[in-house]
């Protein structure tokens, strides 16, 4: 029943932002709801976050309850009834005309940071005082409410600026917003000379030239038993030497021989293994 009036009624108030009272009333765009439901993720069953909040469908909570189950169409419907506050808190305070894209990052920041937080935020403060571009640089300065440990702290805020700053005319697929270079707060801009083969560079001054490593661990280790094995062969060809109490040329030469050789691979097997285990605890 829920389900039922909540689709209803955000149908109904959706189109309503479109009516004859104001021209300058949006909604939300499909590539709007996209973007909400790509961070939000889809939940078939209630869960909790890690703040404890039950939260089922596309980040909705209101109705949340443990063992609670649900398709992605009543997903879609509970997340358009839940953007309901977040429409009108945007055609209601924000002074200045949106364009699509622009209303559709503001819609995905308030979903994630709440309408009273956006209310009293610095990107309503810098929009009302008509500064669409200051408002995009303070809407990169709000971390995500609840943030994967794996992902970066700002993800979300930057695809929706890269949404904010797309041009009217211009179309913003899902997979560029995704992934748009990461801005935060403290996040410095990087000048357009300073590409990764400058970055590349500085780190290989950093390390003084050295002999070449082998890169494959098993190569190592097979040099490493070879030289064992020789080293082996020629402590026992001294050892017939000695045995028989009669020494050739021959077998002290290839006695000699094999010992040297096998300190040589046994010495090289183990630089190279201490290196690579050095530049592991580098990295």
């Amino acid at each position: 029943m829920l389900l039922r009036l909540a689709g209803e009624r955000a149908r109904f108030e959706l189109g309503q932002s479109v009516s004859a009272t104001s021209s300058q009333r949006l909604k939300m765009s499909r590539e709007g709801l996209l973007l909400i439901k790509s961070f939000e993720g889809f939940r078939p069953r209630t869960v909790r976050r890690r703040d404890g909040t039950p939260v089922i469908g596309y980040g909705h909570t209101k109705s949340a309850r443990p063992g609670a189950t649900i398709t992605e169409a009543e997903a879609e419907l509970l997340l358009q009834y839940d953007l309901l506050p977040v429409v009108e808190a945007i055609n209601s305070r924000v002074a200045i005309p949106l364009n699509q894209h622009q209303f559709d990052a503001l819609a995905s920041f308030i979903f994630s940071v709440g309408v009273q937080r956006f209310e009293g935020s610095d990107v309503l403060e810098q929009l009302n005082a008509g500064s669409p571009a200051r408002a995009a640089e303070a809407l990169s300065g709000w971390p995500d409410r609840i943030q994967p440990a794996i992902d970066a702290p700002y993800r979300r805020r930057s695809a929706e600026r890269a949404l904010f700053d797309v041009a009217p005319d211009r179309p913003a697929p899902l997979d560029l917003l995704l992934t748009a270079p990461v801005h935060g707060p403290n996040t410095l801009p990087r000048a357009e000379d300073e590409t990764p083969a400058t970055v590349q560079v500085l780190r290989h001054e950093k390390r003084p030239a050295q002999a070449p490593v082998l890169n494959d661990t098993g190569a190592v280790i097979f040099i490493g038993g070879i030289g064992l094995l020789a080293f082996a062969a020629g402590i026992a060809a001294f050892r017939r030497v000695l045995a028989a109490q009669q020494a050739t040329d021959g077998t002290v030469l290839i006695g000699g021989v094999l010992a040297v050789t096998g300190l040589i691979f046994i010495g090289v097997a183990g630089w190279n293994l201490t290196r690579k285990r050095n530049d592991k605890s580098v990295a």
